[in-house]
């Protein structure tokens, strides 16, 4: 059964929360009380090894720039209904430098450990390797995330939800979760980087029956890691990619603007983004400007998702470009 954009909306918030939860350099998150007020009861923390995206002005020239490894911090979150005590909810958080940093990133594949001929992203699995399930007490549920998921939800059903760098650990989690609960597991993606080589993708078609990613045309991250041909990434089928023509919002451009699941959520739906938007996000929620209307922002934005539609995969220099050129310009136009 297809993802609705009401039900995608509902996990944009969900995963916006885990973001929300997150203390630097630390496993224990934040208390957030909005989960509960959306109809859902905490069962257990996802841990993992944190990404560190290095500053690209320390890095001597020519160096790879990659995602390295350092300290176990908080990564989300596992819930269970209110409503239906069977239904279960996986909240993987983005990193929020992520979109500045993969602008001039550099990605290593390595093999998949358990497909021959798969390939995947070696920081992004690096993470999703070393992800635990502990409880709410801190004490370790299981060392493998996936396992004490499926222990957890039995015979239920779970839905394993991820922004950014988060969604492309949710692949692989909902990869290994479904594995083991079959068709009773789905997930929903938002503004993932692509995750591997495409032996990965379609394997994970098999694999995940019902899942849906949801990108924006303009947010620079869900092309890359490139689809060149020393490193062969794919994205992933079920791809709804939004567009500034039919999205329910306009949406300031900016490289983080283009990148934050708030942003998606409002494009998804915006009479419902915004009435559920707190005041802990409304920063984030400037990125919005409202429903559809001439603007010189929208002229752009229209005008710019028209050329890299056309030009496929060569537009993804022309987002890296103006995402750049924005940046620098103060963050938006």
């Amino acid at each position: 059964m297809t993802i609705t954009d009401v039900e995608a909306t509902n996990f944009g918030f969900l995963v916006l929360y885990a973001e929300d939860m997150y203390v630097a350099g630390q496993t224990q998150p934040h208390e957030e009380p909005r989960i509960g007020l959306a109809g859902w009861d905490l069962v257990g923390y996802l841990i993992a090894q944190d990404a560190i995206l290095p500053d690209r002005s320390t890095l001597p020239p020519g160096a790879l720039k990659c995602i390295s490894l350092d300290t176990t911090v908080f990564y989300g979150y596992l819930a269970r209904s209110k409503a239906d005590p069977n239904s279960y909810l996986v909240a993987v958080r983005g990193t929020s430098s992520f979109a500045e940093w993969v602008i001039d990133a550099d990605f290593v594949p390595i093999p998949h450990p358990g497909l021959p001929g798969a390939t995947v992203e070696r920081g992004f699995w690096s993470v999703y390797d070393s992800m635990q399930l502990i409880g709410l007490d801190g004490k370790i549920l299981d060392a493998k995330a996936a396992a004490g998921i499926a222990a957890i939800v039995g015979a239920g059903t779970a839905t394993i939800a991820g922004h950014s760098l988060g969604a492309a650990v949710a692949t692989y989690l909902s990869f290994d979760v479904a594995k083991l609960l079959g068709d009773r597991a789905s997930a929903c993606l938002f503004c993932s980087p692509r995750s591997g080589g495409r032996v990965w993708t379609t394997a994970y078609d098999a694999a995940v029956a019902n899942y849906r990613l949801i990108t924006y045309a303009l947010d620079v991250v869900p092309y890359v890691p490139f689809d060149a041909p020393l490193f062969q990434y794919s994205t992933l089928s079920q791809n709804t990619v939004l567009q500034p023509s039919s999205a329910q919002a306009e949406v300031r451009f900016d490289v983080t603007c283009n990148h934050h699941v708030l942003s998606s959520c409002a494009m998804l739906d915006y009479v419902d983004t915004k009435k559920r938007v707190d005041p802990e996000d409304q920063g984030s929620w400037s990125c919005v400007i409202g429903p559809p209307g001439f603007s010189l922002n929208f002229a752009l934005i229209d005008a710019l998702a028209t050329a890299v539609n056309a030009l496929g995969a060569a537009g993804r220099d022309i987002v890296k470009l103006l995402s750049a050129s924005a940046r620098a310009k103060g963050g938006h136009v």
